[in-house]
């Protein structure tokens, strides 16, 4: 069976509150959201999760950064990869500007 280009594509519920967000309260209730969320969940959907907006992507960012310090060198070199690839396959752009901002500062604290 071929898939349908017109089919909408599922969206976490995560990426739904990043696109929805907008209210202070809205807000924290996001940043607790991702606080809560595995690493690798984070890691799957951070390309939407940026999307919306710089103050959203900085906000994962700041997420992001949290888990990295908190984590054993063998996740620190996940994230980091992880983060490179989606750099990779991410179209030139401001998507793409923005999940490298997060690699970049994971990058900065290493030193």
């Amino acid at each position: 069976m071929m898939n349908n280009e017109r089919e909408p594509v599922p969206t976490s519920s995560i990426v739904m509150k990043a696109i929805d967000a907008t209210t202070f309260t809205e807000l924290q209730q996001f940043t607790k959201d991702l606080e809560s969320r595995s690493t690798d969940r984070l890691l799957r959907d951070v390309a939407e999760l940026v999307k919306p907006s710089e103050s959203k992507a900085q906000i994962v960012s700041y997420v992001i950064a949290t888990k990295y310090r908190h984590a054993d060198a063998n996740e620190r070199h996940h994230i980091l990869d992880h983060l490179g690839a989606t750099v990779k396959v991410l179209p030139p752009g401001e998507q793409r500007d923005r999940v490298k901002v997060v690699l970049d500062r994971l990058r900065t604290q290493e030193g």
